[in-house]
């Protein structure tokens, strides 16, 4: 029983791994990916691909790195982005060109991260041409505010 488990568990990371593999393949520039950490699976992560020659590159605001101008927009190898336990939730393509998405990393290169204002939700939407939003951001605050509710209303004796 126990060795029948972990053969199952070889295989479905095995697929997984063949899965990510045939994602990667298919990429292309202006794609903007999703994935989620396994530290924080709750929080998803935003970037757009870029794509030269063979290689695979992520523009994407992280709050830890900086660049050459200070800010935190960086563009890094897609190995780089993905070897810190990041498993892809979902690709999806854009009209967004190379020329587009160069201009865009040269104009917000110097804008810092915010986790309410300006994270990397807000600038692959941005990118996209979608409204200047963070799903994420709505939603959690939505559950910040009924739970702050709630607390008042038992707190108080109203429920």
């Amino acid at each position: 029983m126990a060795l029948s488990r972990k053969f199952n568990n070889i295989g479905l990371y095995k697929l997984k791994i063949q899965n990510r593999n045939h994602i990667v393949s298919k990429l292309k520039t202006g794609d903007t990916i999703i994935t989620k950490s396994k530290i924080l699976p709750l929080y998803v992560h935003h970037g757009i691909i870029e794509k030269k020659g063979d290689e695979i590159f992520i523009v994407h605001l992280h709050p830890d790195k900086v660049n050459s101008s200070g800010g935190n927009l960086v563009k890094e190898p897609l190995e780089k982005w993905l070897i810190e336990g990041r498993e892809i939730v979902s690709v999806e393509s854009t009209n967004l060109d190379s020329e587009t998405l160069e201009q865009l990393y040269k104009d917000l290169k110097s804008e810092k991260y915010d986790p309410l204002n300006y994270n990397c939700e807000h600038f692959v939407n941005f990118a996209k041409g979608d409204h200047f939003v963070s799903r994420q951001v709505v939603k959690y605050t939505g559950i910040l505010l009924v739970g702050v509710l709630v607390y008042y209303l038992i707190k108080n004796k109203k429920i």
